[in-house]
């Protein structure tokens, strides 16, 4: 009888550079807020600073070299 084994490899090293990102996120405003975003939304971001209120999302990366494994982590799934 076949086993599934789930395997979780950690590496000793990820080597690369992201490529592209963007941030993401939902926030309340005030009348006034959304007046100021409208007028001009580069100027609102920079004067705002809401930047660390949105998640992060990288959307693209190159991984370009990688360390061997460190351990092996396993386990039987049903």
């Amino acid at each position: 009888m076949n086993k599934k084994v789930k395997f979780n490899i950690p590496l000793e090293y990820i080597a690369g550079h992201l490529r592209y990102g963007h941030m993401e996120g939902t926030l309340d405003l005030t009348e006034e807020e959304f007046k100021e975003l409208e007028e001009d939304p580069l100027e609102f971001i920079d004067s705002n600073d809401i930047l660390d209120d949105l998640e992060l999302i990288i959307d693209d990366y190159r991984i370009e070299d990688w360390g061997g494994p460190t351990e092996v982590n396993y386990k039987v799934v049903e």
